[in-house]
């Protein structure tokens, strides 16, 4: 039986829990011999096993544990289980459960042109702002900072064609060159409309993360991602259509296309 497993028994009035035992307290030593400091401190002459540096934290005990046959027997000797440690090295995991709970803020995006009126055919761009978040809480009342990274981005346009999942943020479209309409160029996220009508384009950005304890300098993998969305206001699509004019809009308001 382990201490949490004994504790948990101890809590439930389970009758092998007065079988065995478990207390932590300073390790004595002399000549050799360990034993705990059961009533009280080491004395001098012995010498307590010096404890580590927890960073400011006090540090944990030695674990020991004792057991006896039946609730009637005497206790037998005490047996050290565990050195002595620090808290935040016997802490649980951050789980994705937890980091899923945290206020991420979903992704900044932008979308190429900035416009809720769009035209068939020629499509819009969208970008999203690779930023990395660090967020801070606590584990069983350590304060811990969480650090979060954008692992892929999936857009969702809104009509009838499946989502885009990359782990590119995008890039705005070119401002230069020759690019026929409707089509992207590499690194370019775009999305083509081909029919009439009002969408709502969102973005799914997964996170991936890791956690570091205070007063400590390792970063630790948190199994699991999280997500955040980020909705844009709607879009609508129109129809752009050409006409064969004799003379200009300004010559002629009424002419077909103006």
């Amino acid at each position: 039986m382990g201490l949490a497993a004994w504790e948990a028994a101890k809590a439930a009035a389970d009758p092998a829990a007065v079988l065995t035992e478990y207390k932590r307290m300073e390790q004595c030593e002399v000549a050799g011999q360990v034993y705990p400091a059961e009533t009280a401190p080491c004395p001098p002459a012995d010498g307590a096993v010096p404890l580590p540096d927890c960073g400011g934290y006090p540090p944990l005990l030695h674990l020991w544990r004792h057991t006896r046959p039946t609730a009637d027997d005497p206790w037998g000797p005490w047996a050290k289980v565990a050195d002595a440690s620090c808290p935040q090295d016997v802490l649980p995991a951050f789980t994705a459960e937890d980091f899923r709970r945290l206020p991420l803020a979903p992704t900044t995006t932008r979308l190429h042109p900035d416009d809720p009126n769009l035209l068939t055919g020629l499509g819009v761009v969208v970008t999203a702002t690779p930023t990395t978040q660090e967020l801070t809480t606590t584990l069983l009342g350590f304060p811990i900072t969480v650090r979060a990274t954008p692992a892929h981005y999936t857009w969702d346009f809104g009509d009838t064609t499946p989502p885009v999942t990359t782990t590119n943020p995008g890039e705005p479209f070119p401002t230069t060159g020759q690019v026929r309409a409707g089509t992207f160029p590499t690194g370019v996220i775009g999305h083509p409309y081909p029919h009439l009508g009002t969408y709502t384009i969102t973005l799914t950005t997964t996170w991936t993360g890791e956690y570091q304890i205070a007063g400590t300098t390792t970063w630790h993998p948190i199994t699991g991602t999280a997500t955040t969305t980020t909705t844009h206001p709607p879009v609508t699509i129109h129809e752009s259509r050409s006409h064969l004019v004799a003379d200009t809009c300004h010559d002629n308001p009424t002419a077909p296309g103006c």
